[in-house]
């Protein structure tokens, strides 16, 4: 092969590089084998690719529960809304916009979805501490941390 075809071949691969590095810049959660931790760690909400956040259907919400698949809860509430990366993606995190009611106001949570090995959701966080109360599947360990995981 030709000199220049493996100069052009090294500059490709170069570029992806320096595009995957970009792309797994921002902290994430210590998930162990079984979707958990006891850490969540939560991104920026400026740094989403929706920042505003979407209004969520709540009936959607209140359906993802442990042991669904990515493909169920994408179903159910859409894409994550950060770069979440590209392979073996074990955390999924959203900017979720929830409508006044008569017992609230209208209110802005982050939602994180934990994955375990086998890429099932087992763990569910939301920040700020109870901005789903009732909504949602919320893992109990989550309520001592979510105060102070941002």
């Amino acid at each position: 092969m030709s000199t220049s075809f493996h100069r052009v071949v090294a500059s490709l691969v170069m570029l992806m590089a320096a595009g995957l590095s970009a792309c797994g810049t921002r902290m994430l959660s210590d998930v162990d084998a079984q979707g958990s931790t006891d850490k969540p760690v939560f991104p920026a909400v400026q740094d989403a690719n929706r920042p505003e956040g979407t209004y969520v259907n709540l009936e959607n919400l209140s359906k993802v529960v442990p042991g669904m698949t990515k493909a169920q809860v994408l179903e159910l509430i859409g894409p994550p809304h950060f770069a979440e990366g590209m392979f073996d993606v074990r955390e999924w995190d959203y900017v979720l916009r929830l409508r006044p009611t008569a017992n609230a106001a209208q209110r802005t949570c982050q939602y994180k979805v934990l994955f375990d090995d086998h890429l099932v959701a087992r763990s569910f966080f939301a920040l700020p501490q109870g901005c789903l109360d009732g909504l949602t599947h919320i893992t109990p360990a989550a309520e001592r941390h979510q105060a102070i995981a941002h």
